[in-house]
């Protein structure tokens, strides 16, 4: 009754739902109300652009209408709906199928037209018909204002083709800031970081925009000394260019420069989000730096911040990579609202610490409470099964990814499958399965076999996986000390300094082994053989002492690895200060009798530290927890947590 009674304007006001807007169209066609173009505005609008409406709809209300003057901007909210709400598959037939009833009624696109059809054209990349589109505008003569113009140089740019971005940026007499801005994001976005930089520093007037976006780029593409001298040079820095940096740091390995950057932040009184909390996160747990994670979460509880799914992903991948695995489910526990990538970081967490039945437990209750696993929950369930040898289970889990999930493996899930094989042993299992992979291995697959030829011995295949590796990789230096190491322990110590020769000749730089350790808020850092720091001579002194102690209870230096041929008794002082040592070290004489020493290492641990590690914990009666590249190794009373499964 209230369509008798309302102006037909009015009932499309009224509605607030798509539903409701068809019925109301519907009772004004079956009445045969009086509706002129204008009144299909609002009932258009909604259902291009809300997103619960329904763009065919307002396709269909352009094209079957009886009245044929329909105002042009009819037709541009509906493409506008298009540029916005259609795939890649939908766009280019239904903008063409409105164009061509643009021309029916002969209705001239204007630059609003233009602007929307490009908009759509960059956000599901149709290059071919995005160039249609820029023909159309040269064929016909029409003048590009700044808005169309910014739209092509745009729509060039996503699509990668900045030779004809740069065309038209050339050509125009009128750009602006966000012409700029579009060109730096093109030739960033397509890794040509010297362009952008070039288009940056010629720009007459910088706005955020121009800042973040070259701050983004440099820190996606790792030139993070550059980023931070102009993020140096920034008259006014962003909330988003502290998130650009300090995520960037925390991404790229580092996290010091992260966690310091944090700390100026909150000295200019900045309030940081949950984006920036959550890589600050990210890099106490690099750095194992539970001071700083413990304080980090007491600023979140302080500040009253919502800890929400990813935030507390955040917490308890901190406290599982500082060996508080227990804390870490406290966490977990906790968190009201688990998704996928809650429950994921405690699987790994639970499978890093040596706790794999837990994880592979707490992966099916994660199935049975209806979140489904994505592919990085796979890989934490197959490391599970890797650090404890479960080569069936591992198998279970990676079949199923596919066949129960329809998830497809991808190269990390391959090289885990890999990693598990070899640490069982398996290794000609392993190079089977590498062969049968649909996809090409990269050198993290070949590195895990080769990793695993050196645990097991197996000289043959090392040397053939090794030298595959360093002539595929010429700049990897892990595969050069690999394959070293094979030929050193297979007596072939020629063919051992080669491999040195030979990455010495190509300029590799090894990458040191360092070892972290955390004492009072600061982290000090070891290398093997290190004096530099300030206490280096009682540190020393105090792992001499260690060592005269455990040597007692049967401890001798295990020297096989060591290349160059020297004494027995030079051979162990090779060996007897590697990084981990050093730090241990350290934490013994700088903590109480009794209490836990934690230390981050960025490579595997050594069967040598291995095995007097163990008898440390036991004759000094302290718990050690290290962390190396693949796992915590809690050692207690003599044994370690995975079972001299590494």
């Amino acid at each position: 009754m209230f369509l008798h009674n309302l102006p037909f304007i009015s009932i499309f006001h009224k509605c607030k739902t798509i539903k409701q807007f068809k019925e109301a169209h519907s009772q004004l066609v079956i009445r045969g109300l009086n509706h002129p173009p204008a009144s299909l505005r609002p009932i258009i609008s909604f259902s291009a652009l809300d997103p619960s409406g329904d763009t065919n709809y307002a396709i269909l209300l352009l094209l079957f209408r009886t009245c044929l003057a329909s105002p042009v901007f009819l037709f541009n909210t509906v493409i506008r709906g298009l540029a916005r709400s259609h795939g890649r598959g939908t766009f280019a037939p239904s903008s063409l199928l409105v164009l061509n009833r643009m021309a029916e009624l002969n209705l001239t696109p204007n630059n609003f037209t233009f602007t929307f059809l490009f908009q759509g054209c960059s956000n599901f990349c149709t290059f071919d018909l995005g160039r249609q589109f820029h023909g159309m505008l040269v064929k016909n003569s029409l003048e590009m204002d700044v808005f169309i113009r910014n739209s092509v140089i745009q729509f060039y740019s996503v699509c990668g083709e900045m030779d004809d971005a740069r065309r038209v940026f050339d050509e125009s007499d009128e750009i602006d800031v966000v012409s700029w801005n579009s060109m730096i994001n093109g030739y960033a976005r397509n890794g040509h970081m010297s362009e952008a930089l070039d288009m940056f520093d010629k720009m007459p007037k910088r706005n955020n925009v121009s800042w973040n976006s070259v701050l983004g780029a440099l820190t996606k593409f790792g030139f993070l000394d550059d980023a931070y001298r102009l993020f140096v040079e920034m008259p006014r820095r962003s909330l988003v260019s502290w998130v650009v940096m300090i995520s960037g740091c925390a991404q790229n390995g580092r996290p010091k420069e992260a966690l310091a950057l944090f700390r100026e932040m909150l000295s200019l009184q900045q309030e940081p989000n949950s984006a920036i909390l959550v890589s600050v996160l990210s890099a106490c747990s690099h750095l194992g730096a539970l001071h700083h994670g413990n304080w980090v979460y007491a600023y979140i509880e302080q500040k009253h911040v919502k800890i929400d799914s990813i935030l507390s992903a955040a917490l308890i991948d901190l406290y599982a990579k500082c060996g508080i695995i227990d804390l870490a489910m406290q966490v977990f526990g906790s968190t009201k609202k688990k998704c996928v990538s809650t429950y994921t970081a405690a699987i790994s967490g639970l499978a890093m610490n040596g706790r794999s039945k837990e994880a592979l437990q707490l992966f099916e209750a994660m199935k049975a409470e209806g979140i489904s696993p994505d592919s990085i929950s796979y890989i934490a369930v197959l490391s599970a099964c890797s650090h404890e040898g479960w080569v069936d289970k591992g198998f279970h889990y990676f079949n199923s990814m596919s066949d129960v999930c329809g998830i497809k493996p991808e190269l990390d899930h391959y090289a885990c499958m890999v990693d598990l094989l070899g640490r069982a042993g398996l290794l000609e299992e392993a190079e089977r399965f590498v062969a049968s992979m649909p996809i090409k291995p990269d050198s993290a697959i070949w590195g895990a076999l080769l990793g695993a030829c050196r645990v097991h011995g197996n000289a043959e295949m090392g040397q053939r996986v090794g030298n595959l590796l360093i002539h595929s990789d010429q700049n990897h230096d892990g595969h050069y000390i690999l394959l070293s190491n094979i030929y050193a322990e297979s007596m072939k110590g020629e063919d051992a300094e080669e491999v040195r020769k030979t990455m010495r000749k190509r300029k590799v730089k090894r990458v040191p082994g360092y070892s972290l350790i955390e004492l009072d808020g600061v982290v000090h850092e070891f290398l093997a053989g290190d004096r530099s720091h300030e206490k280096t001579g009682k540190v020393y002194h105090a792992w001499d002492e260690i060592v005269s102690e455990i040597k007692k209870f049967g401890y001798n230096a295990e020297t096989r690895g060591v290349v160059f041929d020297v004494e027995e008794e030079e051979k162990e002082t090779l060996v007897g200060y590697h990084s981990e040592k050093l730090a241990l070290a350290f934490g013994f004489m700088s903590t109480k009798p009794g209490s836990l020493i934690r230390i981050v290492k960025n490579i595997r641990i050594c069967s040598d530290c291995h095995s007097a590690f163990k008898l440390i914990s036991k004759v000094f009666r302290r718990k050690i927890a290290v962390r190396d590249r693949k796992r915590y190794h809690h050692f207690e009373d003599g044994h370690c947590s995975c079972m001299d499964y590494w």
